[in-house]
């Protein structure tokens, strides 16, 4: 560590991250993941055990791998992400991804208007796998139609292409509309429970229409979520074409986030 502190570009390159975002988080989390000396053994520090689960998380290594570069266990490797990656949870959480609030989607509606032409969208919902292995007596539950095991992390993204709202650990071979759906936040959209605001009205239009999530061909048409219309209808008539093309242009996936 000593020696990647003197040059910024390996720590960069090493942990995908600048040593002042490395040493802000580690500020936040210290208190969470520092262990004691005892008479057996002296204890890994905190800017230790945060190097390891950064290393992990930006390479994807083994356990024995970066076991061995640190030094330690695999099964203490382990242990370290879990409990490190649990801290970051629990005291960046309310901090970087809080309750959306009514100012909030104002804001991401603000952006889709002014930035995509969209006006009353408030987030644009989409689906990333993540590659992970197939957890033991899984079945097929985690295998998609990328070929791999996969979970999926369902975001709703503003139009500066930043997270809004994320939902992580639905199976590889579900949808994205199915996911969403069942998911935590699709069932608050659902309920009318998330904070949404007032409908209002469309430029050069006196009726209000409601805020809406935007998204693909995967998701169900909902008063509070638009979709493209079907290929063939679009090919028929002119103003539903100009419609799918305004709104993939609006789209800001969460993959690209």
């Amino acid at each position: 560590m000593p020696d990647l502190r003197k040059d910024e570009k390996r720590f960069y390159i090493y942990f995908r991250m600048s040593i002042e975002s490395f040493d802000e988080i580690l500020n936040l989390i210290k208190d969470d993941i520092r262990k004691y000396n005892t008479n057996f053994r002296e204890s890994i520090s905190p800017e230790e055990r945060f190097a390891i689960t950064l290393r992990f998380l930006a390479t994807g290594d083994s356990f024995y791998t970066i076991g061995h570069s640190y030094r330690v266990g695999f099964s203490t490797v382990s242990s370290i992400v879990t409990e490190v990656c649990q801290a970051i949870c629990r005291n960046l959480e309310n901090m970087y991804l809080p309750e959306p609030t009514e100012q909030l989607w104002q804001k991401a509606e603000e952006g889709f208007r002014n930035q995509w032409q969209f006006p009353n969208c408030i987030g644009s919902v989409d689906g990333k796998h993540i590659t992970i292995k197939c957890p033991h007596k899984a079945g097929s539950n985690y295998w998609c139609y990328l070929n791999k095991f996969s979970l999926v992390l369902m975001a709703i993204v503003g139009p500066d292409y930043r997270f809004i709202a994320v939902d992580i650990g639905g199976f590889g071979k579900n949808s994205d509309g199915g996911i969403f759906e069942t998911s935590n936040m699709g069932k608050r959209f659902e309920e009318n429970l998330m904070n949404v605001p007032k409908p209002k009205n469309l430029p050069n239009h006196d009726e209000p229409c409601p805020h809406v999530l935007i998204g693909d061909e995967a998701f169900s048409l909902k008063t509070y979520l638009m979709r493209p219309f079907p290929y063939k209808q679009s090919k028929t008539d002119i103003s539903k074409e100009k419609y799918n093309t305004r709104l993939c242009r609006a789209i800001t996936r969460p993959p690209r986030t």
